[in-house]
């Protein structure tokens, strides 16, 4: 992979094949991607224009198990922290 002056990303043919979900990842941050064969530029990979960007991405159910975490909450989780009553 290389970069050119208007800094989009260039993978030959065969990188891209090997590369392919990162080329993904990259265009859906909002890059273009350029592919190229024997050295010229035969594909360009964009964002699509009917999409927008997505600002966060909810995992999925147990995410947090699948990853090894453990979520534990306090046993005063829900009680109001003393000098907060005025507050409610």
């Amino acid at each position: 992979m290389t970069g050119t002056k208007q800094s989009i990303k260039t993978y030959t043919a065969s990188q891209a094949r090997e590369h392919f979900a990162e080329i993904l990842d990259a265009v859906e941050q909002g890059e273009e991607v350029a592919i190229t064969k024997y050295g010229t530029v035969v594909a360009a990979v964009k964002p699509s224009r009917g999409e927008k960007k997505k600002t966060h991405v909810i995992p999925p159910p147990g995410f947090l198990k699948v990853e090894g975490w453990a979520v534990k909450i306090a046993p005063d989780f829900d009680e109001i922290p003393q000098g907060f009553e005025d507050y409610l």
